[in-house]
């Protein structure tokens, strides 16, 4: 606990299985924020992410960052993190998804 505080995070004991204890306050000057609004495409959402501050915990950290989420079945979400002004490699897999909506899922998504 003391080096979690000693670091600026935040110290929380639970009993949720596999939830951290110690973790970044919401005001952290680390991470990314919301760029804008949610975006709804036809299989779920997309948001872009800016970079809080000029901090960094690893380097070379992009900004800005889009986060898509597509529902893909009752039982899975997709998600993608990727640098708008950069094109990449992608693994070319094909997973047929009919798509569902957010109320049809067996998973929420905040």
């Amino acid at each position: 606990q003391e080096v979690c505080e000693a670091r600026g995070c935040s110290w929380c004991p639970t009993d949720v299985a596999n939830a951290p204890w110690c973790f970044f306050p919401e005001d952290t000057p680390y991470g990314y924020s919301l760029g804008g609004n949610t975006e709804e495409t036809a299989k779920g959402w997309r948001v872009t992410l800016n970079k809080r501050q000029a901090l960094s915990l690893f380097g070379d950290d992009i900004s800005p960052v889009v986060l898509e989420v597509e529902f893909q079945t009752k039982d899975r979400l997709r998600f993608r993190l990727y640098d708008p002004n950069k094109e990449r490699f992608e693994v070319p897999l094909k997973i047929d998804s009919p798509g569902v909506t957010a109320d049809e899922a067996n998973y929420e998504v905040e």
